[in-house]
This record gives structure tokens, sequence and C-alpha cells, in this order.
């Protein structure tokens, strides 16, 4: 096997089983290469551009996507057996559009101003820290997502604070333990969601779908934000009856 570097690759229509290691895009982009079976250690992403590309079983070790753009990617097949796999990452204010995460799996990686618009990241296990620790400090980021689909996904005892899901499919997401702390979940769809221990003080659920949601598991509600149409569904989760 010839080993390629990533400008090489990004000339050819399907790279398969390729090792790239300490490699960038240096001012290049990526547009319709395939990748299959293909690892990626320590490689800068870093304000590049990726578009209609395709990552089946590729694996992601130390590399940054930090203010990247990702347009019509996919990282798995079809039949979404070939996930891919992200280790120790930093997606910090990277822009996903129209991308595919379903499946994947994100361990210990930064996504501190991640957005994610018209996405797929249905069934991933998502641990990501949003928020940045600059010496003592912490700076308040947040997860953006926009009409985004996260059925089933697994971001249970992750700190959102902050973060928005706009419109945003979140049936049976486990968000168990989490910090939703002013998180905004308008519009969103919320039924069979796992909030066990979870903090939505402040946490905005108006025009969200909620009839399967049973927000009494959570550990905080104060100063939750509802609309008037969700207020005998919430009164009822807690034996409280509406009388004219």
């Amino acid at each position: 096997m010839i080993h390629m570097s990533l400008e090489e690759a990004a000339s050819h229509r399907k790279v398969r089983g390729q090792i790239f290691r300490d490699d960038g895009l240096d001012e290049f982009s990526i547009i319709e290469t395939e990748f299959l079976d293909c690892e990626f250690v320590n490689c800068l992403f870093e304000g590049g551009r990726i578009g209609m590309s395709a990552f089946h079983s590729c694996r992601f070790t130390d590399c940054s996507f930090r203010d990247a753009r990702l347009l019509s990617c996919q990282f798995n097949d079809a039949g979404g057996k070939h996930k891919c796999v992200w280790l120790r990452c930093d997606l910090s204010d990277a822009t996903l559009i129209e991308c595919d995460l379903s499946g994947n799996l994100l361990s210990s990686c930064r996504a501190f101003m991640l957005r994610l618009e018209n996405c797929d990241a249905s069934g991933a296990l998502m641990e990501i820290e949003v928020h940045r620790q600059v010496s003592a400090r912490q700076i308040m980021g947040g997860l953006s997502c926009h009409r985004t689909k996260l059925i089933e996904a697994d971001l249970h005892e992750l700190d959102l604070e902050g973060s928005t899901f706009d419109c945003c499919d979140l049936r049976e997401a486990d968000l168990s333990r989490c910090g939703l702390t002013s998180v905004n979940f308008v519009g969103s769809n919320l039924n069979g969601a796992r909030l066990r221990g979870a903090i939505l003080t402040d946490a905005n659920i108006a025009h969200a779908d909620i009839d399967d949601l049973a927000l009494a598991e959570a550990a905080s509600l104060e100063r939750l934000v509802i609309s008037p149409n969700q207020r005998d569904a919430v009164l009822a989760q807690f034996g409280i009856k509406v009388v004219p």
C-alpha cells in the first residue's frame, strides 16, 4: 500500500486503509472524497473546509477541527454499521451542516461553541466538554444545535449550561444527571427523553413536545419556562388539577 498525505488523498475519489499522522489541510479543502477504514492521528483540520465527503469506519485521535466547516459529510455508511470514533478531538467553534454523525462515539472531546445545523446525531454517544477551562477559570460556551436529530443520543452527565436545542428531535435521548441550566429547548421534541437527576434551572421548554416527558424525575425545575399550552400537562405530572 502506498502511503499518501491528506493533500494527496483530497485528489482521490476513494481512499481506503490509510493512516494519516501529524498532517493537516494547510489551506486546501477536501471535497467529495470517500474514506474507508482510515485513521487520522494528530491531524489539523483547523479552519478547513470539508464538503460532501464520507468517512466509513474511520477513527480520529487527537485531531483538531477548531473553526472548521463541514458540509454534507457522512460519518458512517447508509446502513449505519460503519460508524466513526472521535477520541480526544477538538471541535471547538466548528460548524457542521447537514452532516450524519448517527451512532458515532465522541470520547473526551472538546466542543466549545460547536454548532450543528440540520445534522443527524441519533444514537451518538457524546462525551464532550462544551465549556473552556483557562487556568482556574471556566469560560462558559455551550453546544448549539438547530433542527438536528438526537434521537436516542447519549448525553448523560454533561454540563450543557447555556446550550441551545432549537427545533431538535431529542426523543428517547439520555439527559440524565445533565446540567441543563439556562438551556433552550424551544420547539424541540423531548418525548421520552430521560431527565433523572438533571438540573433544569432557568431552562426553556416552551412550545416543545413534552407529552411523554417525565419532568418529575429532574432534580431541579426552578424557574422552568413553559408555554401556556403546556401548563396542564406539566401540572398533571405533579398531581395538580386546574379548575375553571
